[in-house]
């Protein structure tokens, strides 16, 4: 089935979050459960020993895919936001214009905000004497709160507002209008991408409860809530990669 210019942006965005999640996953599966494996039946390969700059790296490029899947979502929401809002302007939704500029300043965008954690804030390292990985180390405050800002919450604000802006706007047109079908269209799509953050953002609330407990209490971290934190992102990575398909196919009937 042939699909239009639109269309076809709409399933290239679609694709680079999917490439994002797999990313992901593959780097979480070498970099965080294969070393814990390794370590807990005692087999030397695989596992970090000590503090390197290598294992530092790793965990940078570990925390700068899971921020291109929530940036890689906020570029999505921002195509159909100005698809919406300015169904006129089709030069800023041109294909070469998403696949040679936004699409890599997406990228640079989220290895740029990670760069802190691995400079100035230091705050990637070897989880030792439990974790044989290197991360971000939760005892510290300001540095799990720069991640999830930067990481998390800003696309997630970026998303909200353009998805409120989107209702708005469909709200004020009529419905005769001819963008008004297409934008219902978008609205669906959007709706759908803020379910699979929300998804994603649910698998970690174990966390977050424990570590405002544990900010709040005198007690020492349970070094477990790392291995709830990376299985919960196991599980809503799996999930949300059976979903992304749907979104795709929903992507090229629309």
């Amino acid at each position: 089935m042939r699909i239009g210019k639109s269309e076809r942006l709409s399933l290239y965005l679609t694709l680079n979050t999917l490439c994002a999640f797999i990313l992901m996953f593959i780097i979480l599966l070498i970099h965080v459960n294969l070393t814990t494996m390794c370590h807990d039946f005692n087999i030397d390969s695989f596992r970090w020993e000590t503090d390197s700059m290598e294992c530092r790296v790793f965990g940078y490029i570990f925390f700068c895919v899971i921020s291109s899947v929530f940036w890689s979502y906020a570029l999505q929401v921002i195509f159909r936001y100005v698809r919406v809002v300015y169904p006129m302007n089709s030069c800023i939704n041109h294909v070469k214009l998403y696949l040679f500029v936004f699409i890599p300043i997406q990228w640079l965008i989220a290895f740029t905000i990670v760069i802190p954690l691995l400079t100035c804030l230091n705050g990637i390292h070897l989880l030792l004497p439990n974790e044989m990985y290197c991360g971000v180390q939760f005892e510290k405050f300001p540095i799990v709160v720069y991640t999830s800002v930067v990481e998390v919450w800003i696309p997630i604000m970026i998303i909200s507002v353009c998805y409120l802006r989107i209702i708005r706007t469909i709200q004020q047109r009529s419905s005769k209008q001819i963008p008004f079908v297409r934008n219902k269209r978008d609205l669906k799509a959007t709706h759908r991408i803020i379910t699979m953050i929300f998804i994603l953002s649910i698998m970690n609330i174990p966390t977050i409860i424990y570590l405002m407990i544990f900010w709040i209490s005198t007690n020492e971290l349970n070094p477990l809530i790392y291995r709830i934190t990376w299985l919960s992102l196991s599980f809503g990575s799996l999930i949300l990669c059976f979903m992304l398909p749907q979104l795709v196919t929903l992507v090229r009937i629309f």
